[in-house]
């Protein structure tokens, strides 16, 4: 591995002592992953950022650099951590697939056998590969969240369970920005001998056998200086810097009553997604948006199962299954939410024509708002997790991840 310490990453002013500097290491040939990772903080399009990507048991690039928070006064450190929102699902996806490798529930059983409340309005049929696939269409429910009781799972599971549908249960899928979380804790908790739910079960079973600094729920005794702090947007970025994000949805998110806004709006509202960054919601443990890792972390996550699973106790069924992907809803991939395609998959998303992130379709992992993203290719053998603390306003393909990432994969061809 050859040491990354680059120039300083400057942010408008000559004083050396607010320089904040790219550090880590790459694999001899992988010097442009480096230097497409140096250049959105160097040109301050990133506030800070982190990178690591594992092929085959081997760490080919481990990078890290910028600011922790907008103070510019702390540069992030190897290990630190930062709210990572929606890769939270992949997290979760993680947790279900030990738990149905464990005889707990099946993807083909129906999720009203384990909870018989959620059979209402019609939702008896739905299956809990279904439900994680986010086609059982409660991204939206009716159930009013703030951050003082986004933490009652039980309040909050008695509503989905009493949920109308938004679309019949797999005609389509849609971004459970939210309730996919809770859904999979549910699950866990009614079959778990322990019952325990998502967050206790993810540490005690995923996180912990592997010895890394990923949470879903960060527990109070975590060292706060070593979080990376988020720098956020409102609405009104959407407009003014506008990128990748489909118009529709910008629109959508604006206007009350449409299921983009019932859906990414509770319980944010117009604050944007900068105000989940809190020691509160960081303690909550919701299984969708509020998981707190490093990429060192994310990555050896990932790489356990680019490796088999076996050694978190994933069978090889359970890992073809995640390899193959679910079937797709009926009436195409178009996201109800995001008003674009989206193949979601057992808590993760999967490659497909217009968004192929990896060499191979056995691909799985999760996007964040904000340009995060973290995956696996058991097929390739690659773990890859990429994090900021800074919120782009884009869809997926994120322009400082995605350069970082095509770099990679040039330099993995060369490599070959």
């Amino acid at each position: 591995m050859r040491p990354w310490n680059s120039l300083p990453a400057h942010t408008g002013s000559q004083n050396a002592e607010t320089d904040a500097y790219i550090e880590g290491h790459v694999a001899d040939g992988f010097e442009p992953v480096a230097l497409a990772f140096q250049a959105s903080i160097l040109t301050g399009e990133t506030l800070g950022a982190a990178c690591n990507i594992i092929h085959r048991g081997e760490t080919l690039v481990d990078l890290y650099g910028g600011w922790k928070d907008k103070t510019r006064d702390r540069v992030w450190g190897a290990d630190d951590i930062a709210l990572v929102y929606s890769l939270t699902k992949g997290l979760t996806g993680m947790a279900a697939a030990v738990a149905v490798s464990r005889g707990l529930f099946g993807y083909d059983e129906p999720v009203a056998e384990i909870w018989p409340e959620f059979a209402a309005h019609g939702k008896g049929a739905v299956t809990v590969g279904e439900a994680l696939s986010e086609q059982a269409g409660l991204a939206a429910i009716d159930h009013k969240l703030t951050l003082e009781n986004i933490g009652n799972e039980a309040a909050i599971c008695a509503a989905i369970a009493d949920q109308k549908p938004n679309w019949k249960p797999g005609d389509y899928s849609g971004n459970h920005a939210y309730t996919l979380g809770w859904i999979a804790s549910e699950l866990i908790h009614r079959r778990d001998p322990a019952g325990r739910r998502l967050p206790r079960f993810f540490a005690d079973e995923v996180a912990g056998p592997l010895g890394e600094d990923v949470f879903v729920g960060l527990p109070d005794a975590f060292d706060r200086d070593r979080i990376a702090r988020i720098e956020g947007f409102g609405l009104q970025d959407l407009f003014i810097h506008h990128t990748t994000m489909p118009w529709p949805l910008t629109f959508k998110m604006c206007l009350p009553g449409t299921l983009a806004f019932r859906t990414l709006n509770n319980p944010l509202v117009l604050d944007g997604p900068g105000a989940l960054d809190n020691d509160a919601f960081w303690r909550v443990g919701q299984g969708a948006a509020g998981g707190m890792a490093s990429a060192r972390g994310l990555a050896a996550l990932y790489n356990a199962f680019a490796e088999g699973g076996a050694i978190l106790g994933v069978t090889p069924e359970v890992l073809a299954e995640l390899s193959k992907g679910h079937s797709k809803p009926r009436k195409g991939l178009k996201d109800q939410i995001l008003t674009a395609d989206m193949y979601y998959s057992h808590g993760f998303e999967k490659p497909f024509s217009e968004w192929e992130y990896a060499r191979t379709h056995s691909a799985f992992g999760s996007f964040a708002v904000g340009g995060s993203l973290a995956f696996c290719d058991p097929e390739d053998g690659v773990a890859y997790a990429w994090i900021t603390n800074k919120l782009g306003t884009g869809k997926w393909d994120d322009p400082r991840e995605k350069a970082v990432r095509d770099a990679f994969y040039a330099c993995l061809e060369n490599r070959s």
